[in-house]
């Protein structure tokens, strides 16, 4: 199981992503974790919590479940061990992840590392050219352009496309 990015600035669509995805596991009777420290309604999830330590524990305790962590550069800052666990460990228990953050440059590098799927919506240049490179794809410079809604899907080492949640 690898990990997932999903990066993007402020309402350019990488939370109604998520939610949408997650609403899509649910359904096929795939377990959710969401880690969400705003305690939005709108998550569907098996377990939520806007406790990380809580998150962890739910986590550690299950298998083979789609991981949502939402503002997780925030995470990365007061919970940096912690996370770049769920990044190198998590898939060890059939978790995969998904790294939901405003800002790339804020996310540990190991986790970068960890993700071999990236949902990248409107960002800034300094973030646009850290994903051009850490992805080896140089389209992903132009997501300083992308419209509200609309985003690159890339995987390392492999398929690149745009396309548009709204």
């Amino acid at each position: 199981m690898t990990h997932v990015a999903i990066y993007g600035q402020t309402e350019s669509g990488k939370s109604t992503l998520a939610k949408l995805l997650a609403k899509q596991f649910i359904a096929k009777g795939v377990g959710v974790l969401a880690y969400d420290p705003v305690n939005d309604p709108g998550w569907p999830a098996t377990r939520k919590t806007n406790d990380f330590d809580l998150f962890l524990e739910y986590y550690w305790q299950s298998s083979s479940c789609m991981s949502f962590i939402d503002e997780a550069s925030r995470v990365c800052k007061h919970h940096a061990a912690e996370a770049i666990q769920t990044a190198t460990m998590g898939r060890h228990r059939g978790h995969r992840n998904y790294y939901i953050s405003q800002r790339a440059n804020l996310i540990d590098v190991t986790i970068r590392d960890q993700c071999s799927h990236l949902f990248l919506f409107n960002s800034g240049l300094k973030d646009s050219i850290i994903h051009a490179e850490e992805w080896n794809q140089p389209e992903l410079r132009n997501a300083t352009g992308l419209k509200k809604g609309e985003y690159y899907y890339c995987k390392k080492m492999g398929e690149f496309s745009k396309h548009k949640l709204f």
